[in-house]
Order: C-alpha cells, then sequence, then structure tokens
C-alpha cells in the first residue's frame, strides 16, 4: 500500500535540483515510475515527496548532431524502439529497446530511470557501453558528463549524486561500415544475460571490434581484453579463444547466482552468446551496418 506523499511539479532542471537538495533522502525522482511505484507499494524505498520531471520539456526530446544523438532522460522505451532518428542513426540500440519488459513497460518506462535505478537485469546499459555513451548529469554543483560505464557502479548503484539529475544519453553512432549484433536470453520478460557486439569485418576476419555483456554480475562490462585479442583471428580462432577466456570471464563479469539463473549457468551461456554475436559480425547475418 502506497504512503501519502506529495508531487512537486518544476519546470526547469535547477529547479528539480534545488528541490533534491532542499528535501535530501526524503524526495525521489519520478519519470516513468515504471521501477519506483512497485518499490514504494512494497515498502521498499520511502519517499515523503516526488520530485516528477516530466513537465520539463527538454527532458523529453531526442536530436542528431555530427557527433551522434542525444536522447532526454524522460524518453520513452517504446519511443527510442519506433524514432526514425534512432532506428538510422543508432539501429542497435532501437533493437534493444524493442526487447525492454513488455509493451506496458515500454510505454512506461524512460530510459534514464532505467539507468538511474541500476538494475542489473537490463537491456540499455549494455548498448550503451558498446556504443560507448556518455551521460549528462546536472546538479546544484553544475553539469557534468560521465561515460555510461563510470556512471553504472554495480548492483542500484551509480554515481548520480543526491542533487543531481540525468539530463541526456548522448550516444555516438557506429563508425562507417560497423556491424552489430545483440544476443539476449530471457526469463518473465527480463534478460537473464545478454550480449551486444559492434566491430568492422575485413574478409573473414574482425578489424576492430567491442563487446559488452550485462545481467551476469553487478553491471554491464566491457570485454577489453577479448577485444585486443579477436581482432585478426579466423571465426574458428575467435571461437578457440572465447572458449579459452572462461576464467577471465569469470573474473571480468563478477558472475551472481539469482532467481534468473545460477552463476555457473551464465558463464558457459556467455561463451555460447559471444561466439554467436563474433560470428555474425564476420559473417554479416546479424544486425544491420551501422550507418
Amino acid at each position: 500500500m502506497l504512503k501519502p506523499f506529495r508531487i512537486l511539479e518544476p519546470t526547469t532542471v535547477a529547479e528539480a535540483a534545488r528541490e533534491l537538495g532542499r528535501l535530501g533522502d526524503d524526495a525521489k525522482v519520478y519519470a516513468g515510475g515504471a521501477e519506483l511505484v512497485l518499490l514504494l507499494r512494497h515498502g521498499l524505498v520511502q519517499a515523503r515527496a516526488l520530485v516528477n520531471i516530466k513537465g520539463i520539456g527538454s527532458l523529453n526530446e531526442i536530436s542528431g548532431n555530427a557527433g551522434g544523438v542525444r536522447i532526454g532522460s524522460t524518453v520513452t522505451h517504446h519511443r527510442l524502439e519506433t524514432d526514425s532518428l534512432v532506428r538510422e542513426r543508432l539501429p542497435l540500440l532501437a533493437y534493444a529497446e524493442s526487447h525492454v519488459g513488455n509493451i506496458r513497460v515500454r510505454c512506461q518506462g524512460t530510459l534514464g530511470g532505467n539507468l538511474c535505478f541500476a538494475d542489473p537485469h537490463a537491456d540499455p546499459g549494455t548498448v550503451l557501453s558498446a556504443y560507448e555513451a556518455v551521460v549528462r548529469l546536472a546538479g546544484l554543483g553544475g553539469e557534468r558528463r560521465l561515460p555510461v560505464t563510470d556512471f553504472l557502479l554495480g548492483m542500484y548503484e551509480t554515481a548520480l549524486k543526491p542533487d543531481e539529475i540525468l539530463m541526456d544519453v548522448e550516444v555516438p553512432p557506429l563508425p562507417k561500415d560497423w556491424r552489430w549484433s545483440y544476443q539476449r536470453v530471457e526469463r518473465f520478460y527480463r534478460p537473464t544475460l545478454n550480449i551486444a557486439a559492434v566491430g568492422k569485418a575485413k574478409g573473414d576476419k574482425l578489424e576492430k571490434v567491442r563487446l559488452a555483456v550485462g545481467c551476469v554480475g553487478m553491471k554491464a562490462e566491457r570485454l577489453s581484453e577479448l577485444e585486443e585479442k579477436i581482432p585478426g583471428l579466423s571465426l574458428q580462432e575467435a571461437l578457440k579463444v572465447i572458449g579459452e577466456s572462461r576464467s577471465y570471464l569469470s573474473d571480468r563479469l563478477q558472475p551472481v547466482d539469482d532467481l534468473l539463473g545460477s552463476a555457473e549457468y551464465k558463464l558457459y551461456i556467455t561463451g555460447t552468446l559471444l561466439g554467436r554475436a563474433v560470428e555474425e559480425l564476420i559473417q554479416g547475418n546479424g544486425g544491420n551496418h551501422g550507418k
């Protein structure tokens, strides 16, 4: 049962930051509310006031420039999966967003809310890590920018300060002629494991590759060591390297047992889906070429 609370309606980011600074732990930011309302209802989160940021128009914009696409924090998952600019310039993100939860969740939940909640079983963080996206934050101390990999610190933990708002996410498009692959295993609409792979192929080998894995441990992680080993290898050689990287994957991803799978199962599936993603990048039968 929900306990009584006030709803504050700031019209600017600065006003919202002031309210958060004034109220401290008694206030929570409200956008889509897909996760927050459930936590409030079950008493897992307490709040005397909700700072509703949906009325701040600048946070609900999608715009493109030479550097990429800027996505406001209150943009919904459904809008991201259907927006023409996102589909054209960030096809991997649009595809992954179409798998978030179910249609009700995608219509209600927002990109900013998803990132700030930092549920380890989520899709956007993994994909945005592969894109090397940057979040823009604003608070009483001004604005700052962080790579999404530095913003997501752990399970339900981010680098967001108490008075800060996540304003938007800056996502650079993939370099020309890069391909993408998104692999995912889910249960009850929640990803048990997901992998975002992007890279450039030349003949039957990869010249460059980025690999991001989520839902295995506390947060999405880039696999920098594998990214350095795979370029220049044939498919069979790459698959062999992935198969021999179990110890590295365990150390890097820190898999945990949970209701969606055991740590042992997640490590096994990670290797399988990494191999499938690399194969799709090399053979060109996965996602569309990067724009």
